[in-house]
């Protein structure tokens, strides 16, 4: 495939595709739309978008409450068999768990098994007022070492992290509180690139 030679000429051709596809699942997600717009500028030919886009992950950021609060028995449980789950299907991501009963995760990988995985969380009767934060692809896995890290934090780490994730989302910003755990300040380097 031949690149076009111009910003001008890249810059027409992408919003002649784009508006073929606008308001369809084919429309550009912001991972695609910022690949288009750096081969618009020139910095990647064609070649390199689509093996970006052959390479990226996909994520899913939601949060939910438990039912009734998890034992510790039952968080183990249920990270075993999480870790077991996502070797098989080439998932990675993070949970968090807070003492009052309080989950949020990222579930990483392939869309299909993201949302494959994440269909059988939404139907799982331990937890309730489960909300997506996040559904997009991007360039990356953000937690490739991790089958399934784990991080309990209290109450008050917890609600604010999920007020950071909300106001981000929203593209509000929120004072910086300092986050202790590791794989929280992983969490939020993240999502704070987003």
């Amino acid at each position: 495939m031949e690149d076009l030679p111009t910003e001008a000429a890249r810059r027409h051709a992408i919003a002649w595709a784009t508006s073929l596809v606008a308001g369809t699942p084919l429309a550009p997600q912001p991972y695609e739309a910022e690949l288009l717009e750096r081969y618009a500028r020139g910095e990647l030919t064609l070649n390199q978008v689509l093996a970006h886009l052959d390479v990226r992950v996909h994520h899913v950021l939601y949060r939910s409450r438990a039912v009734h609060p998890f034992s510790e028995a039952q968080l183990l449980d249920l990270l075993e068999q999480s870790r077991a789950y996502n070797e098989q299907h080439d998932l990675t991501g993070l949970l968090c768990y807070s003492r009052d009963g309080h989950f949020v995760q990222v579930l990483e990988g392939e869309a299909a098994a993201v949302h494959a995985v994440f269909a059988r969380i939404q139907r799982d009767g331990r937890h309730q007022q489960v909300k997506v934060l996040s559904d997009a692809a991007g360039p990356a896995r953000m937690f490739g070492d991790w089958r399934m890290a784990f991080a309990r934090v209290e109450a008050a780490e917890f609600h604010w992290l999920i007020g950071y994730l909300e106001a981000h989302r929203r593209h509000l910003v929120l004072p910086q509180v300092p986050i202790n755990d590791p794989h929280l300040g992983t969490l939020l380097a993240a999502f704070g690139a987003l």
